[in-house]
């Protein structure tokens, strides 16, 4: 008599987190076949799912039999349901056999008479899981699931861990349940032991991301009770209304949110960058999403880019934004993560003072100035002093000039990496492939970035072993400056840098003139300094993971690309995955940035891409906040003055 409390009641809990039982009760009471998954209280679920759906369909009132002759005239017109059970016994749950045997020597002559006229079925599955697994159905049941979908049916699963077991298939499906773990509560966001009633249309998502969700089961399902959602269903009728929530989902996998707003016209990101989100299949099958940005080239001169460092300990590059735009009294419209640092785990594993956190592993230039000269043979993005944004391989191939206390040395492509240092001055780049730095008696100075860490003084014949961070010089003893002490900072200057303003090395290049352009051994990441200083090394080739990049198409329009990384819809992505999916929209210059924890794509302020870091993990350890790893650079494209 009252279906709301017999569906609370068959959740288990005294209180619905999400509560969607006015749509399932339509949906059992219009006239369509649907999947049936029963739990653990048999006697209860036929009573409500099967024999009270059916008799509504037969506007039967409560003193009302249902009886042999009701059948008879009204069975060829009512839509099946079908009761899925096991063949085999797993947990609690009935087998089919045992199902069978209860409804036909159970007490409910009702029941009996919709199983003898073939409106209740029973449908036997191979799966060997208490769950749902469709892989695992076996044949008659994937033949009667696709006959459900094509009559525009659907599925009810009212199971432990529902909402988790279906995930997604292409049948409208609701999820009945109690939340009993922890993964369950953080991956729908509603609180333990509270139940639900979920709705789910066929080919949706309501958990995006997860373990690092950007949208929760709650989050879905307050989304299609909003203002918007009931504005654009009567301007779209409610079932195009979903149509278009699919078809994103197949092609983008945007939150539920967004695709909401982006349908009531509201445009992304503003005038000059626009996003997207993307999502596909490699050619191995497995799926990766993430988002795409672009500045239009003829929007690209509206905009400044500067590369923002610290000086201090990393911060997230929505840190570094808040205190540039506070600061410059500017506002940022796209921002991105920069170059490769030495973070606190690799300067633990390198055995070296804390005082290298941070460190630049490449070219960094900052309004001008060089605060980190190049290290390898990496590509790095260049803006100059007219805003041109420009991607090539950067080293110090050519030599450079210091000044150091005043006084102003300058070094040729002679005076690099030798094996015996020769002359008042030379230098070691991270191209050097040693693991010692000759020392014969003359003094190193070495370097973070543009900051002396370290001034040794060697004996004759003695080697000093590489630390794999920054430049190294090798000075004659009776040359060196005066006055000169550690945590002085100093000055670089290269010629083919004069005209550029803002630069940092990264790497790798991807593509060059359109072209694949992936050299792992000429850009030196095959060093051991290389090696040395990146903890993810494997990744950069072989394995997938977090990835972000920025290229250049042949208008100049510029645009990052950042691939989700260890979350269920994405498994990440190569470096030659990357270069293949900005080939494939008309890039011809790109290269990689630090990927992995520390990727991060913001745009308007608000951080696009889905990060797999959890620093709160001591907090939490089931659900990992979205939050990227602090970096020691940033990009940032920003418009001048506030509007």
């Amino acid at each position: 008599t009252d279906w709301d409390l017999a569906l609370l009641q068959l959740t288990g809990s005294n209180f619905l987190a999400i509560d969607d039982r006015k749509r399932l009760i339509k949906k059992l009471q219009h006239n369509v076949p649907y999947a049936y998954f029963p739990g653990e209280f048999l006697m209860h679920e036929l009573e409500f799912f099967v024999l009270q759906s059916a008799r509504s369909r037969l506007h039967l009132s409560i003193e009302k039999v249902l009886d042999r002759k009701i059948l008879e005239n009204k069975a060829e017109s009512l839509a099946k349901i079908y009761v899925f059970t096991q063949e085999k016994n797993l947990g609690r749950q009935l087998n089919k056999e045992e199902t069978v045997a209860y409804i036909e020597n159970g007490k409910s002559e009702e029941l009996k008479l919709l199983y003898e006229y073939g409106i209740l079925k029973v449908v036997p599955t191979e799966q060997w899981t208490v769950g749902i697994h469709f892989a695992q159905l076996g044949a008659a049941a994937l033949k009667t699931l696709r006959c459900i979908k094509e009559n525009k049916g659907f599925l009810i699963s009212n199971r432990r861990n529902a909402a988790i077991m279906t995930d997604i298939i292409d049948i409208d499906r609701f999820h009945i349940g109690k939340v009993r773990s922890k993964i369950a509560e953080n991956m729908m966001g509603i609180p333990m032991d509270s139940g639900y009633i979920q709705f789910v249309p066929a080919g949706i998502r309501t958990t995006l991301a997860y373990p690092t969700p950007i949208q929760t089961s709650k989050d879905f399902a307050e989304a299609i009770k909003s203002p918007v959602f009931k504005r654009l269903s009567k301007k779209f009728g409610e079932e195009e209304l979903f149509d278009k929530i699919k078809t994103d989902a197949e092609n983008q996998a945007s939150p539920i949110i967004s695709v909401l707003h982006n349908l009531t016209g509201t445009k992304k990101g503003g005038d000059i960058v626009h996003y997207e989100y993307i999502t596909g299949l490699f050619s191995d099958s497995h799926p990766y999403s993430g988002i795409i940005a672009g500045v239009d080239h003829l929007n690209i001169t509206s905009l400044k880019f500067r590369v923002l460092s610290t000086k201090d300990k990393p911060k997230t590059v929505v840190d570094f934004i808040h205190e540039f735009e506070k600061s410059e009294k500017v506002k940022s419209k796209i921002a991105w993560n920069g170059g490769y640092i030495l973070n606190a785990e690799l300067v633990g594993k390198l055995g070296i003072p804390e005082s290298y956190i941070g460190s630049p592993l490449g070219l960094l230039i900052s309004n001008g100035k060089i605060l980190c000269p190049p290290l390898f043979n990496k590509a790095a993005i260049l803006f100059d002093k007219k805003g041109k944004a420009v991607i090539r391989r950067v080293s110090l191939s050519s030599g450079l000039s210091i000044d150091i206390a005043g006084e102003k040395f300058s070094m040729s492509e002679k005076d690099r990496n030798l094996k015996t240092p020769k002359g008042e001055l030379c230098f070691y780049d991270l191209m050097w492939d040693n693991d010692f730095i000759p020392g014969n008696g003359r003094v190193l100075i070495r370097f973070s970035g543009n900051t002396i860490k370290e001034i040794c003084f060697t004996k004759k014949n003695e080697l000093v072993p590489v630390i794999p961070v920054g430049l190294v010089l090798s000075f004659e003893k009776n040359r060196l400056p005066q006055n000169i002490k550690v945590e002085d900072r100093v000055e670089f200057f290269i010629k083919e840098f004069e005209n550029i303003n803002h630069a940092v090395e990264a790497g790798p290049l991807l593509l060059e003139n359109g072209e694949m352009a992936i050299d792992m051994e000429e850009e030196g990441w095959k060093t051991r300094n290389s090696i040395n200083t990146q903890a993810a090394r494997l990744d950069y080739t072989d394995m997938r993971g977090p990835k972000i990049a920025a290229g250049i198409d042949e208008q100049g329009s510029l645009f990052i690309l950042a691939v989700n990384g260890r979350i269920r819809e994405s498994v990440g992505a190569t470096h030659n995955d990357m270069a293949m999916i900005l080939k494939k929209r008309g890039i011809v210059k790109a290269m990689g940035f630090d990927p992995g924890g520390s990727s991060t794509l913001v745009v308007n302020g608000l951080t696009k891409n889905i990060s797999p870091y959890n620093k709160d993990y001591e907090r939490n350890v089931y659900s990992l906040p979205p939050e990227p790893r602090a970096v020691s650079n940033a990009i940032v494209g920003y418009l001048e003055k506030v509007k």
